[in-house]
């Protein structure tokens, strides 16, 4: 599934940051960032679409690219 471009943006922030949490992800943004729930909605979306995966830790969850989706796209492109 094709990424919008926010959500391209963002994946492009999680590569950077490799383990994340939606905190950090917004302070990667330029002055005005998006609002965190903004972030956190699109960061769901590309949880839900494959491209990152999530780990539970308290009462938050931190954020990773998610390799299986990575090697699926890069098989299906060669």
């Amino acid at each position: 599934e094709k990424l919008t471009i926010q959500e391209e943006e963002v994946m492009i922030y999680i590569w950077e940051l490799q383990d994340c949490f939606v905190k950090d992800i917004v302070s990667k943004f330029p002055q005005p960032a998006p609002p965190y729930t903004t972030v956190a909605s699109i960061v769901k979306n590309l949880e839900r679409k494959g491209y990152v995966k999530s780990k539970h830790i308290g009462n938050t969850y931190q954020y990773t690219v998610s390799y299986t989706h990575l090697r699926a796209h890069e098989t299906a492109a060669n």
